[in-house]
């Protein structure tokens, strides 16, 4: 079968229309092969925990490239939702965080990479930072609590669809399991205005005054949270930078380089690894 017209395009793939309600995401070159593999395995998991997700149809070649086959799913983003209707953005960010509660919530589905071991991963990859910072990140994240909810890794208003049966989460390629404040440090970063001057990538549109609070909104839902983890918020926050960082996605990295520049600085040697540490992801 053909691939149709484009429908969406991210910072990793391009939709297309695939057939009847369907849509194949193709990732770029350079992209792992196997990403794609690992993104239908996560999406499929957080769907068998009853979350609203996208049904995966199957897996293709495109161009010499696997790609994912999904249900198509009619309902503009979440994040088009704010940018049209300023005057609802506190009652559409409290939404987005509810959405997010309710990941948080699912349960913890087979198939997931642990957190973790994801952001070592990750940040051994960073080209900004040096040998030692790569591996004080690593041996920050291990100290870090390992947690046991579902995460998505890359939650922000443009990955949340609205249709008239409610939201529909997409992007599951990041789902990992780990502590939920992980996610939230995650979504605080994303939702915070870059630069002025600069446009957010991952939030194209949406004017500063209303990504300020969206942000504010989210945050107050997660402050019990976020103050049981106060003594490990700014660890948290330094490995999601560095981690952020390796993706290449902001088209202004200095707020990222300055969180990880603001980092607690280790006191002592890290801990053993635990089991898990090193996986591929293959």
């Amino acid at each position: 079968m053909d691939r149709g017209a484009q429908v969406g395009v991210g910072r990793t793939s391009t939709v297309y229309a695939y057939g009847e309600g369907a849509v194949v995401k193709v990732p770029f070159d350079g992209v792992p092969k196997h990403w794609a593999k690992l993104e239908a395995r996560s999406t499929t998991a957080a769907r068998e925990m009853g979350l609203p997700v996208p049904e995966v149809l199957g897996m293709v070649d495109i161009d010499d490239r696997p790609a994912i086959v999904f249900e198509r799913i009619e309902g503009s983003s979440l994040l088009q939702k704010m940018i049209d209707d300023a005057t609802s953005i506190g009652a559409l960010a409290q939404e987005f965080a509810d959405v997010h509660r309710r990941i948080q919530h699912a349960g913890i589905p087979a198939n997931v990479p642990d957190l973790i071991d994801r952001l070592c991963l990750k940040t051994q990859a960073v080209a900004q930072l040096s040998n030692e910072e790569r591996s004080e990140a690593c041996d920050t994240a291990l100290r870090l609590p390992r947690g046991a909810a579902l995460l998505h890794g890359d939650f922000h208003p443009g990955n949340v669809l609205m249709t008239r049966s409610g939201p529909v989460i997409i992007d599951w390629f990041d789902a990992t399991i780990g502590h939920p404040v992980a996610d939230v440090v995650r979504s605080s970063i994303l939702l915070t205005p870059p630069p002025e001057g600069v446009e957010s990538l991952h939030l194209p549109g949406l004017a500063r005054t209303a990504t300020e609070t969206v942000r504010s909104v989210y945050l107050d839902a997660f402050a019990p949270l976020l103050d049981n983890a106060a003594g490990l918020l700014a660890s948290w926050r330094a490995v999601s930078a560095a981690s952020r960082l390796s993706e290449g996605a902001e088209a202004d990295e200095s707020a990222l380089l300055a969180i990880w520049n603001e980092r607690p600085q280790l006191q002592q040697e890290p801990p053993d690894p635990l089991p898990g540490v090193g996986l591929t992801y293959q």
